[in-house]
């Protein structure tokens, strides 16, 4: 078996073919390694590659199989890290010139978890500045690209990521979410991408306070890679207080589930907003295939006002607070859009914050009411397809065209910290990825893997990839 076998297998048939000796997980890691290193160029999904690092990982596992040590449930993943969350010895830039240089002296608690299962870090992957806007560029370097398009965004902030699984050099990336940054980029690039409930992951070491939006969470290439990772990351640790006990369930085992039963409530539109009539189509059709397969699916109207500028107040005034002392530097070295969420954030009043929280109390209230009746909501994952970009600089063609509604289906999970999950569902007339996502009310991550697990399954998605020379 070749070892571009690896390239696209499931994290389950790498980690049983490793586990059983039918593969070394050196040879998986070498796989990923040489794909990185014939496709990044052009991809960009990088910002560092550890091969030294990942090699090493790679032979212990190996020289620990061998002397009779029973791997994790990752064996010999590779598995890719957003550049904001700490790895041990690697570059930690967040995408900033402000950072540029700064290096981890410790794993985060995901990853030190990753890394106790047996998976492989292989490298940091490429996210905007400070993950402040939901496209692929930042001032550190050349863009990431999507591998579907060149010519239009991977999405953001977990830009590197989601491409990074979707090309075949990862088989799993860890990645952040706190205003759809795990789900945004999964629906640009075609992959699954899972935003837990809130503490349901350990956001250790913390963030600006709390991060009551910030999110820790998977993306694969299906729902039952993401459920494994998910199984290996969740679970309290006082080290964040937000964290939250065990669900009591197996995720993995969740998503393998073949029910046909339950109830949907579907949302073409959560505001005041519409969706694009291509993407609309894309999951009407999967939505047809969820009542085709014994799922009662109920559409309902937009049931909440406008939450934009809530979302914008706490997002800003979180990020404020993240870079409130490198402040000079910030305004010497960093991009117009982060100012501008910097100073917003700064100039907020208090009175201006207590309504923001007020309004997040409001979303989780019109949620819950929908929750009472159905099982999950699902609605368009974005209002449209991956925005046109500039395939030097990867910034939007049309700079008036841009807007932060392109992705309000996702801000309402964060307000509320509610899981959330991106699946994809096809494609549009010109071949870009579209994703459905799936809501579920907070603490059942599992009803959400279980449901996002249909959807794969009604779909037909799955062994689809872009074409990546």
């Amino acid at each position: 078996m070749g070892s571009d076998r690896w390239l696209f297998a499931s994290v389950a048939e790498i980690s049983t073919a490793v586990r059983e000796g039918k593969v070394s997980a050196l040879e998986v890691t070498n796989a990923a390694l040489e794909r990185i290193e014939a496709t990044d160029h052009r991809l960009r999904a990088f910002r560092h590659v550890d091969a030294e690092g990942a090699r090493a990982t790679a032979s212990e596992l190996d020289t620990a199989r061998r002397s009779g040590v029973s791997l994790g449930a990752l064996a010999g993943v590779p598995i890719a890290v957003k550049e904001n969350i700490p790895v041990n010895g690697l570059p930690r830039e967040v995408g900033s010139l402000v950072r540029r240089g700064e290096r981890s002296d410790s794993d985060a608690l995901a990853v030190g978890r990753l890394r106790s299962a047996h998976g492989v870090v292989i490298g940091m992957t490429c996210m905007p500045e400070y993950g402040h806007i939901g496209l692929g560029h930042s001032p550190l370097g050349p863009a990431t690209m999507n591998p579907w398009s060149m010519s239009h965004t991977p999405g953001g902030s977990s830009s590197g990521s989601a491409v990074a699984v979707a090309s075949g050099q990862a088989a799993l990336a860890l990645g952040t979410d706190g205003g759809g940054s795990i789900r945004i980029p999964s629906a640009c690039c075609g992959v699954v991408g899972h935003k837990p409930t809130l503490g349901r992951v350990p956001h250790a070491p913390l963030r600006a306070g709390f991060s009551p939006m910030s999110h820790l969470g998977p993306i694969g290439r299906s729902v039952g890679d993401v459920a494994m990772m998910l199984d290996v990351i969740a679970g309290q640790d006082h080290s964040d207080p937000a964290s939250l006990p065990s669900e009591g369930v197996c995720y993995a085992e969740l998503s393998q589930e073949s029910r046909s039963e339950g109830r949907i409530a579907w949302a073409p539109q959560l505001g005041t907003t519409t969706v694009d009539h291509d993407v609309l189509q894309v999951c009407l059709s999967a939505i047809e295939a969820l009542e085709a397969n014994g799922y009662t699916v109920v559409e309902i109207d937009p049931f909440l006002d406008d939450w934009t500028d809530a979302w914008a107040i706490l997002f800003d005034v979180m990020m404020a607070s993240l870079v409130v002392e490198h402040l000079s530097d910030i305004y010497r070295l960093s991009e117009p859009s982060l100012i501008a969420r910097v100073e917003h954030g700064l100039g907020t009043k208090a009175i201006e914050l207590a309504k923001a929280e007020a309004t997040r109390r409001d979303v989780w209230a019109a949620f819950h009411r929908i929750y009472e009746k159905f099982d999950v909501i699902v609605t368009p994952a974005l209002l449209g397809p991956p925005l046109p970009v500039d395939p030097q600089t990867g910034e939007i063609d049309d700079p008036e065209a841009w807007s932060d509604r392109w992705f309000m289906h996702m801000y309402p999970a964060n307000l509320t910290g509610q899981p959330a999950a991106s699946v994809p569902v096809g494609t549009t007339v010109d071949g870009l990825p579209v994703g459905l996502q799936v809501m579920g009310s907070r603490f059942a991550d599992g009803r959400v893997i279980t449901f996002a697990s249909a959807v794969e399954r009604c779909v037909d998605w799955l062994g689809t990839r872009p074409e990546v020379d």
